[in-house]
């Protein structure tokens, strides 16, 4: 309202002095060199009057309304705008500038409405879909702010403040993937731009993308040593992409009780990775210290108290670790490891008991059943270890058919053949005890123990012609071992040779 009283005094001191000299001259080109100029008072004076001329000339209203947008005189500006627009509504050009007088005004809204109509009229001009999207953006309007902008790069791909400031509505959104390519283009368009590449690297970091990720970030901590945020966005893509080496460069660079418990589980993880298992171990520990509740700290650090053979401390972990966490390879993994545990404890019974539970997650899998076996055979269950091995035997059969005839469990279904083999040459089922031992050669070939021990059953079973091939196999296989003595003895007591 001040400003308008000013103009108004100003506009009656300069009227007689105008009307003297300039009353049969054209107003609007008089204003319209006074506007070039920027002496937009003498504007104002020139296009009032061209309005007091011609009542009907909407060129007068727009450039009067024009005159005082540019002096400042907001009020003023917008009757003479909604006069031209009544005599234009075609044109552009009006509505367009009283958008920016209410944008001015931080009507937002009612700019919003204007350059809407302007685009009706001028479809393609960037100019006007960049103040809408300005507008938009500060009424918070962020999907219609991002529409115009959008707008904007389908007619101009590289549109320096178009790019940038979608870009940063789709981050602020945590819409990553869409700021994604815009940021990319960004760096590459402005590439000394640090904000831009500081914003890119935290887009990484959110599409973990990290192998990108590591060059920008690395680039920015040259310039700002001090970024802490960026420094430890590095740090996890060096520990996501394996780079534990570096990893523990940044990781050293902070006092180990200054980090939090996530933090200090991802510098276990690449100190494990290390094989620095000892370090690993205080990181985790440190972890639980800090936050007992942490559950990815169970699985990890009871499989490093297994490598230092600290399995009290293991199945505590194991134990925390199924009762706090519901998934399934988790549940499984725990249970199986756990059995393992136990058996170094010598613990057998538990040792079962255990493994026995891994199979309510992965029923067929092989190595456990493998495991169950031992446990029977250590607790000297001999029927139910026999069990679990045909177990074993049945599964590698069916995995073996599912894997096109490639035997990927060998050394279980070896264990099972020479087991079961053994158990029946106890029971002095001699005929069905050779043919798991042949099986079991058949894996094994040039296995002497194997070969003498076929080669004596047949002979206990009076068939000395196969019970001389086994044995003068094991003397041709290993010609100086106790096998080959033992495999002598018997060709002897049968009273022939390899000859």
């Amino acid at each position: 309202m001040k400003n308008s009283i000013i103009i108004s005094f100003i506009i009656l001191s300069f009227t007689i002095s105008f009307f003297s000299t300039s009353y049969a001259e054209d107003p609007i080109s008089i204003g319209k060199a006074a506007y070039e100029k920027g002496d937009f008072l003498s504007a104002i004076i020139s296009f009032k009057e061209a309005v007091k001329k011609d009542k009907k000339n909407p060129d007068a209203y727009f450039w009067l309304g024009n005159a005082y947008y540019k002096a400042d005189s907001l009020d003023q500006a917008t009757a003479p705008l909604i006069q031209a627009r009544e005599f234009q509504p075609e044109n552009p050009r009006i509505y367009e500038l009283l958008g920016d007088v209410y944008a001015k005004q931080r009507i937002y809204r009612a700019a919003d409405e204007q350059y809407r109509k302007a685009l009706e009229f001028d479809k393609k001009n960037v100019g006007i879909f960049l103040k809408l999207g300005d507008v938009d953006k500060k009424a918070r309007l962020y999907k219609e702010a991002a529409e115009a902008y959008t707008s904007v790069l389908l007619i101009d791909s590289t549109n320096l403040i178009a790019l940038p400031d979608l870009g940063t509505i789709y981050f602020r959104a945590k819409q990553y993937l869409n700021a994604l390519p815009l940021f990319r283009l960004l760096v590459t368009l402005q590439p000394d731009s640090i904000s831009y590449q500081i914003i890119y690297v935290k887009i990484l970091y959110e599409t973990k993308y990290y192998i990108e990720l590591i060059p920008y970030a690395e680039n920015i901590l040259k310039k700002d040593p001090n970024n802490i945020e960026i420094r430890n966005m590095l740090r996890d893509a060096y520990v996501a992409t394996k780079d534990y080496i570096n990893a523990e460069k940044l990781f050293s660079m902070d006092n180990p009780d200054s980090l939090g418990a996530e933090d200090l589980v991802k510098r276990g993880k690449g100190l494990k990775a290390q094989e620095k298992f000892d370090e690993a171990i205080a990181s985790y520990e440190l972890a639980y210290k800090k936050d007992s509740t942490y559950t990815d700290i169970y699985y990890d650090l009871a499989t490093l108290y297994n490598k230092r053979e600290r399995y009290l401390d293991a199945v505590a972990m194991f134990e925390k670790k199924i009762a706090a966490d519901s998934n399934v390879n988790y549940r499984w993994a725990c249970y199986f490891q756990a059995a393992q545990s136990f058996a170094n404890m010598k613990d057998y019974k538990k040792a079962k008991e255990f493994v026995i539970k891994s199979f309510d997650y992965k029923p067929e899998y092989i190595p456990a059943w493998d495991m169950l076996a031992l446990y029977n055979g250590a607790l000297q269950l001999t029927t139910e270890q026999s069990a679990a091995y045909k177990k074993v035997i049945e599964l590698v059969a069916k995995d073996t058919s599912k894997n096109g005839g490639d035997v990927k469990y060998k050394n279980s279904l070896d264990a099972a053949y020479r087991s079961e083999g053994s158990r029946l040459m106890g029971e002095k089922k001699y005929p069905e005890a050779i043919e798991y031992f042949k099986k079991a050669l058949l894996i094994n070939p040039k296995d002497c123990a194997l070969l003498l021990a076929v080669g004596s059953l047949y002979q206990r079973t009076k068939n000395e012609e196969e019970a001389q091939r086994y044995y003068c196999k094991v003397i041709q296989q290993c010609p100086k071992s106790e096998h080959a003595k033992s495999a002598t003895s018997g060709l002897k007591s049968m009273g022939m040779d390899c000859k």
